[in-house]
This record gives structure tokens, C-alpha cells and sequence, in this order.
């Protein structure tokens, strides 16, 4: 009853958030100053944007890879099957709740659908240390004005995140004293794991997905020549991407809401921020909205009958 409640209200709420913004903003641009360029680098910056966009896709189903190797071994083609109607139903969901339902069904071990909360949790925890431990490594460099002791204290945040992802185990073992309803928690840990190494190689991997991210959206930036792509504008694209991913959204709404925040954070770098929404968007429908519906088109019969056993 409580979702049934809670859902709309964030849901509309998000929605009418963004869109009070962005009226407000778009109220403030100067259309006519919005050129955008087509010629010879734009093909080049095309072919580059779907090579990386590639690239990241595969390096999102290695990170999986070594997850799910948790419990058991798969391939890297089984990875990107499994990544893709993930991000399908992520899509098509609140808060991106949808991968939990898709980590759930694609493990064909009833034993190991109950793993899938660890599963995703582990999905998603080295992405966020990793965009958070490179945007506090970019702070000193993008905003230079900083006094001496907060850009010291910028990369003692860094080390600090990296000690803490590192005992992320730790603090969540202490959750397997605790159970919900009749279930004990421990029940959904995997004792174990995933092992140092394993926690290096999905932050390491999730760290170079994050920057290759980035760099599709300066690819997209100077193909288009959307704005001068100087040190300054370069060096807060990853930063962008770490703000936006502290936002509450739905995948299928980024464009939305996460284009509403471009419009805001990017005129402290570029005097062309409606140009940089139109490139964040030009990202997000690749990386997700496209692979999404990809996603969506792959799911089996006996992969929708688990969410509906699931639901039941």
C-alpha cells in the first residue's frame, strides 16, 4: 500500500520539479545563440560516440562478469544478455527498482534468486565510489580558486571513500544480525565475497566506464561544436555525471529531469547550456533508453512468468 502511495507522489513530484526548472530556465535562453555545427567532425565525433558507447557496454558486462561470479561463472555474451534486461526493466521503473526484478530472473538457481539484492547492490556501490572518488580527485583542478586546505581536503575524501569501499563487506555482515519479517538477512549475504581483488577490479573497471562516459559526452560536445572544449568544460563533465547520479530519478525520465540539472550546472563553465542539455540527452539515449528497449524486447516468457511468481 505504501508503494502504491509513495511511487506517483515521487514520480510527479520529480517530474514537476524538473519541469518548474526547466520552464524557469528556458524562459532565459537566447535561442538564437544556439548554433550547432554539421561537417566532416561530426562524422568522426559520430563514429567515435558509438565506439566508446560499445566499449562501455562491454565493460558494464565484464564489471557483471565479475559479480555474478559471486555465485557462479559466465561468460562475457551472458553478461550483456543479462546486463541488457536489466537496464530494460530499470527503464521502465521507479529509482531504477526494475534491475533488482531483472537481477532476480536471470539466475536460473532458485537458491541463487535470493542473492539478487547482494547482486545489485554490488552492481552499483562501485559505480558510485567510483564517480565519487574521481570527481573528488578532479575538485582541486576544476575549481582552482579554492583555498590550499579544502583542495587537501578534497583528496582526503578521495582516500577516505576508497578505505570505505574497500570495508563495505564489513559494515554490511553487521546487518546479518538483523532479519526481515521471518527472513534473516544473512540469508541474502554471500559470505565471503566478493573478495578484495574482486572489489579492485569492478571499481577499476566502473572507474574507466564513468570517464569513457564522460568523454561521449565531450565527443558529442565537439562534434556538434556545441562549445569550446577547454580544460575547465572537460574537467567537470565527470563531475556533472556524479551530481546527476546523487539526484533521485527514473531511467526513463533522465532526459528530463538530469537535462533540467545540465541547464543550471553547465552555465558555470560553457555559455552554451542549452546546447550542453541537447549533448546530455544525445548520451543518455544511447547508453540507456536504446540499449533499454533492447533489453525489453529480450525477455522469455519463463523470465516474465518469475516476475509474476515474484510479484504473487
Amino acid at each position: 500500500m505504501v508503494k502504491k502511495v509513495l511511487y506517483p507522489i515521487l514520480k510527479f513530484g520529480l517530474i514537476g520539479l524538473a519541469l518548474y526548472f526547466l520552464i524557469q530556465k528556458l524562459s532565459q535562453v537566447d535561442f538564437s545563440q544556439v548554433e550547432l555545427s554539421w561537417g566532416q567532425d561530426t562524422l568522426i565525433a559520430f563514429i567515435a560516440f558509438v565506439g566508446l558507447g560499445l566499449i562501455n557496454l562491454l565493460l558494464d558486462a565484464k564489471a557483471w562478469q565479475v559479480v555474478q561470479s559471486c555465485l557462479r561463472e559466465i561468460n562475457l555474451r551472458e553478461a550483456i544478455q543479462h546486463n541488457l534486461k536489466c537496464y530494460g526493466l530499470a527503464f521502465i521503473s521507479p529509482l531504477n527498482s526494475g534491475e533488482l526484478v531483472g537481477r532476480y530472473i536471470i539466475q536460473e538457481d532458485p537458491e541463487h534468486r535470493k542473492k539478487a539484492l547482494f547482486l545489485t547492490f554490488w552492481t552499483h556501490a562501485p559505480k558510485l565510489f567510483s564517480k565519487a572518488i574521481i570527481s573528488f580527485s578532479l575538485f582541486p583542478f576544476l575549481f582552482s580558486q579554492w583555498a590550499t586546505p579544502l583542495k587537501v581536503g578534497s583528496f582526503i575524501i578521495m582516500g577516505l571513500l576508497f578505505i570505505l569501499y574497500l570495508q563495505l563487506e564489513r559494515w554490511i555482515s553487521l546487518l546479518a544480525k538483523y532479519q526481515w519479517g521471518k527472513r534473516h538477512f544473512k540469508d541474502y549475504l554471500i559470505p565471503g565475497q566478493p573478495s578484495i581483488p574482486s572489489k579492485i577490479e569492478v571499481l577499476g573497471i566502473n572507474g574507466l566506464r564513468f570517464l569513457i562516459y564522460s568523454s561521449q559526452l565531450g565527443v558529442v560536445i565537439w562534434g556538434l561544436g556545441i562549445s569550446e572544449l577547454n580544460l575547465t568544460l572537460v574537467l567537470s563533465l565527470p563531475v556533472y555525471f556524479f551530481v546527476s547520479a546523487l539526484i533521485p530519478s527514473y531511467t526513463g525520465l533522465d532526459f528530463l529531469i538530469k537535462g533540467t540539472l545540465s541547464l543550471y550546472f553547465f552555465e558555470l563553465f560553457s555559455d552554451q547550456s542549452f546546447g550542453m542539455a541537447i549533448a546530455t540527452t544525445i548520451v543518455w539515449a544511447f547508453n540507456w533508453a536504446i540499449p533499454a528497449l533492447v533489453g525489453l524486447s529480450t525477455l522469455k516468457k519463463s523470465e516474465l512468468a518469475r516476475i509474476k511468481s515474484r510479484r504473487d
